[in-house]
């Protein structure tokens, strides 16, 4: 108990001390009801509240003065009794029948100054059971208040409880007994879950714990379900097979060698968690910094690593015989790949428009295995809140990795692509300094910011994605973007897609930026004798135009041709043939200029500008 102790503590001092301190919270709060005939509604929207969301604490007996900033004790008073126990009667279903909430609801009596409070824990139910109602309505926590829910949200709730109304996970297991559950592992769930407030006595066998595996969903008919093998099971392999297993592997930059390391891992879902993440993070370290007292580097986070892992297992279709595979691919991106779907809701996709559209929906905190994930939350494996692809996002947007996307094999299988390198790497900044101009006109005049970067590059690189049938997560406003989102739309730098919905907006780049192609253009000017010119040569015409036209370095020598044209080509990393690729690259631009129908320099320096007074009637082979 705790947070309890601390809450209590805290009130204490702040009492004695004259002082205040906020302590309401999503998770706490505190009311008076110190008098036999006190208002216990507001306690019962609380508890509704409270189960609906993601559980909290409320104390009776003290109230919270925010108004004059002060602590008021008053205390329990014992003739309320009746009130708590009520509480058991007070919730309904959908349908106006009585939710019994044996284990969700406990209290307990602590003493404080001399004066009683009543503490109540409230655990919140599993996705699949929510919501209940009080007095009609469903009400649901956001900060410290109380919010009804809306009719939008509860028809979505039932959609969803159709959907998981057959969970897989609660599939009776073939061949199984209570002899294949661990005691041992029963009781450290247990033991978890009286970590604040003891809620059921250690088991002494299986059989003894019976009651408890049906209420959580690990047994059916006195059979184990995939549920209760994954969490307790004490050889999950030999009843689950590929269900309960993760291959990890590292793959090899030699070409001779599949692999480099390799490792097969079996047991509950608890130890596939753990043992998949050590296996990650041992292989992704990079050395060791120097300026944080000698601390290992990794190429990639690893709170994002245990994130990705963990979201992986809880989210897997459990009666698909598969295993989870993690591939390591050095220097380039970690995949893991999956059985299981996004539900058709969470997608946005239309691939026969112009610019395809393959969009995932973020922020969904929706279950897939509702029961699973209620038992995760105690091992603080699952948060919950569905903000597991957005903190993604977030890790992208930190510079910590490239654009996350999925691949989708089939059906029932797909793959999170997590990319090593940065959201503004060299590729991105040259095409940054090639429409700088551009760009600061539409901003009027000023600079581009880092945030609106960010934002216009993780919107270019998802469209050149999304081209190549990948899936990319949503970027919206909610992905605490705001500002940057709103000033780029001002300014027109981005649009909506013309297929985009109210609720959830698509975003893409200007189609004036980051142009692919100045075909039409350049043939406007040099007509069809452009035609005729090499691919290297019309490449160098092409971005001396785009220079010229959107930059605010207009004029670009030789050897800034090179070097960006070089890199263009996707050759950031690779310095083999770089010199050479540049000398032809200024043989082009020489053999261009000398013609006198193509190039001309800007004020008598090495520095570009197509020549827009050509004769279009003369042949190629004539000017070289």
């Amino acid at each position: 108990m705790k947070i309890v102790d601390e809450i209590l503590g805290e009130i204490e001092y702040c009492i004695e001390n004259d002082e205040f301190r906020k302590l309401e919270n999503e998770k706490i709060e505190l009311k008076d009801n110190s008098h036999e005939k006190s208002d216990w509604n507001e306690v019962y929207k609380t508890i509704n509240a409270f189960l609906n969301t993601d559980g909290g604490i409320i104390i009776t007996g003290i109230k919270e003065d925010e108004k004059n900033r002060k602590f008021i004790l008053t205390g329990f008073d014992h003739k309320n009794e009746p009130k708590t126990k009520a509480i058991i009667s007070k919730y309904t279903d959908e349908k106006n029948n009585i939710v019994h909430l044996p284990n969700n609801v406990r209290f307990e009596t602590r003493k404080l100054l001399n004066h009683d409070v009543l503490i109540i824990f409230v655990d919140a139910l599993a996705d699949d059971q929510k919501y209940v109602f009080y007095d009609q309505k469903a009400y649901k926590r956001i900060i410290t208040g109380d919010h009804e829910i809306s009719d939008l949200e509860k028809k979505s709730q039932l959609e969803y409880k159709a959907e998981v109304a057959d969970s897989k996970e609660i599939t009776i297991v073939a061949n199984a007994t209570l002899g294949d559950i661990s005691i041992d592992k029963i009781n450290d769930y247990i033991q978890l879950l009286n970590a604040e407030f003891k809620i059921h006595s250690l088991k002494s066998s299986a059989e003894e714990a019976t009651t408890f595996l049906t209420d959580n969903g690990m047994l059916r008919e006195m059979k184990p379900t995939i549920l209760g093998i994954l969490v307790c099971g004490k050889n999950p392999y030999s009843k689950l097979h590929w269900a309960s297993e993760v291959n990890a592997y590292v793959a090899s930059n030699n070409p001779d060698d599949i692999v480099q390391n390799k490792k097969i891992i079996n047991g509950t879902v608890l130890e596939l968690m753990e043992q998949s993440i050590a296996f990650v993070i041992r292989n992704i370290q990079t050395g060791i910094s120097a300026e944080n007292g000698g601390t290992k580097t990794f190429e990639y986070p690893q709170k994002l690593i245990r994130e990705c892992v963990n979201n992986s297992l809880a989210h897997r279709d459990y009666s698909i015989n598969q295993f989870v595979s993690i591939n390591i691919q050095p220097g380039k991106h970690i995949q893991i790949r999956n059985p299981g779907r996004f539900k058709s809701r969470l997608l946005l996709e239309n691939v026969d428009h112009e610019i395809p559209v393959r969009r995932i929906i973020a922020n969904n905190p929706k279950a897939n295995n509702p029961k699973l994930a209620k038992v995760l939350s105690s091992f603080n494996k699952w948060e919950g809140k569905g903000y597991g692809m957005a903190n993604v996002v977030n890790a992208c947007f930190d510079d910590k990795i490239d654009v996350p996307y999925y691949i989708f094999h089939s059906k029932d299988e797909l793959s999170l692509y997590i990319p090593g390198g940065h959201l503004i790497d060299v590729t991105m900044e040259t095409l940054f300094v090639s429409y700088s101009g551009y760009i600061s006109s539409k901003l009027e005049g000023n600079e581009i910011t880092e945030e609106q970067k960010r934002v216009m590059a993780y919107l270019y690189k998802s469209e050149k994605l999304n081209r190549e049938d990948k899936y990319t997560i949503l970027l919206t406003k909610d992905n605490n973007h705001l500002n940057a989102i709103q000033s780029l739309q001002d300014a027109g730098l981005i649009i909506r897609h013309p297929l985009s919905e109210s609720i959830n907006p698509i975003f893409i780049v200007d189609r004036n930026i980051f142009k692919k192609s100045f075909h039409s253009d350049l043939m406007k000017i040099f007509g069809n004798r452009y035609l005729d010119l090499d691919k290297d040569y019309k490449d160098v015409l092409a971005y001396i135009y785009e220079r010229n036209n959107f930059s605010a370095q207009k004029y670009p020598s030789a050897n800034d041709i090179g070097t960006h044209l070089w890199i263009k080509m996707g050759n950031v990393n690779k310095l083999s043939g770089f010199e050479s690729y540049k000398r032809k690259i200024r043989l082009i631009v020489s053999k261009l200029e000398k013609s006198g129908n193509f190039l001309t320099r800007k004020m008598g320096k090495p520095n570009y500008v197509i020549n827009y007074g050509v004769d279009k009637n003369i042949e190629v082979d004539k000017l070289f």
